[in-house]
């Protein structure tokens, strides 16, 4: 899967109000191409931290921006956030200062050449490079003036992301993620990005290289929120939530850095083995005795399930989740496919305080209950997926329904003699049934 479809997550809770005592200071100038691109070439203008990955304007559109310039066009004007040593970060305009300094360089950032096409004007200058240009031309792209408003930094971080937000109308429009990138840079996001190549982490994701839009690495920032503040801190907007952690753990301390990464790779490599390519997707149940069959739903993944998933995971002891892998794996399919209240959670005004505190106790005390029956000499409730395979190859039909059973995540085995009467989990005991059938059943008794 080459780009990660996400299943979209609305807040309903409104921002946090701006308190009226915080305060923006800017500086306005007009600077020349030449003199931005040597401010970049020596370090001290960031178009973005390794932004060759988040380049994203066509060679066309490019093009056109080199010849506005060449005709004396006037261009939006570029936004700069001056960090608190004094280099300056674009929060508006990398798309255009990329094309800038990549026509003069001669490439792109992939490496491809970069010639110009598409002009409707200029049109006996397609397929010229910068170095094809005349001196006059050359001059005119490199001393071309563009304005620029730079936030300095005594300005207010928080106050400079809500402005940031209004004023980012260019037509691609950064996101909360690379807002965050370019404001609360530190330690704390270069970790956030090398915990997005785990390979793990690509593999459970789909993301099987960086995202040129940060989602990737927003997935990170949500595990490190909800990690070191716990659900139970969580106040909407999850836009808030998140800002709140990139902007509190800016500095951390690398043995504080370190327990993260290990904590996430646990956590990674754990979803991976229970869940395998199912991680973090969502399987609808059957609803009625017509529609019994239930399915995963697409490939799109759930953050909601992402949060929860990731959360309990950190923690726990990998010997005792790998024992109960089977029982884990069931419980969370069985949850989404006959839980009301949980599948509203996940599905439903997902970022509101309810809906977080439903589904991570829920899914918090589910599988520490499996865990800690380690302690218990009982036999386990939960027959194995080994078992499952087995009588689903052998013959695919429902011992209540007699329909035929076509996918094996629809299908449950239940006791023959209920467990709660003495019935023991073994396979004579064992019968294939339909998820439905066997919940109906079960709330009928």
């Amino acid at each position: 899967m080459d780009e990660t479809n996400w299943v979209e997550e609305i807040d309903d809770e409104q921002s946090l109000p701006i308190l009226n005592n915080r305060q923006i200071f800017t500086d306005l100038s007009d600077r020349e191409i030449k003199s931005l691109k040597d401010k970049k070439d020596k370090g001290r203008l960031l178009l973005q931290p390794e932004f060759q990955r988040y380049y994203v304007w066509d060679a066309k559109q490019a093009s056109k921006l080199i010849e506005s310039a060449l005709l004396d066009v006037p261009l939006p004007v570029i936004y700069l956030s001056e960090d608190k040593d004094g280099k300056e970060c674009v929060i508006d305009g990398q798309q255009r200062l990329t094309s800038f300094f990549s026509f003069i360089s001669g490439s792109f950032p992939n490496g491809n050449e970069f010639t110009l096409k598409g002009l409707n004007v200029l049109t006996e200058l397609n397929g010229k490079t910068f170095a094809d240009l005349s001196e006059e031309q050359q001059d005119k792209v490199e001393s071309y003036s563009i304005r620029v408003i730079k936030f300095k930094k005594e300005s207010d971080e928080n106050l400079k992301f809500e402005i940031f937000e209004r004023l980012n109308t260019g037509s691609v429009q950064l996101n909360d993620q690379e807002l965050r990138n370019c404001i609360y840079r530190g330690k704390f996001n270069q970790a956030l990005k090398e915990m997005a190549d785990y390979p793990d982490f690509r593999d459970i994701t789909g993301f099987k290289q960086p995202h040129n839009r940060m989602a990737d690495i927003e997935l990170v920032l949500r595990f490190c929120a909800f990690y070191k503040q716990t659900y139970l801190k969580y106040t909407p907007s999850m836009k808030n939530f998140l800002n709140l952690t990139a902007r509190n753990n800016t500095h951390l301390v690398d043995e504080e850095i370190q327990e993260l990464k290990d904590k996430f790779k646990q956590a990674c490599s754990l979803s991976k083995s229970v869940f395998s390519d199912k991680a973090f997707k969502r399987f609808t149940g059957g609803i009625s005795t017509e529609k019994y069959s239930g399915d995963w739903d697409s490939q799109a993944l759930n953050r909601s399930l992402y949060d929860i998933v990731m959360w309990v995971f950190a923690d726990l002891d990998k010997n005792k989740v790998m024992r109960h892998s089977d029982e884990i794996r069931e419980a969370l399919i069985d949850l989404m496919a006959s839980d009301r209240e949980f599948i509203e959670s996940i599905t439903i005004s997902t970022s509101s305080k309810k809906a977080i505190r439903r589904r991570f106790k829920v899914w918090h005390d589910t599988v520490s209950k499996i865990v800690e029956s380690d302690s218990q000499e009982k036999e386990p409730r939960c027959f194995s997926l080994a078992l499952k395979e087995e009588m689903m190859e052998k013959d695919p039909t429902c011992n209540i329904c007699n329909n035929r059973i076509h996918h094996i995540d629809d299908a449950a085995i239940d006791h023959i003699q209920q467990y709660w009467q003495g019935g023991r989990t073994i396979p004579e005991n064992a019968r294939l049934t339909h998820r439905y059938c066997n919940n109906a059943r079960m709330r009928k008794e």
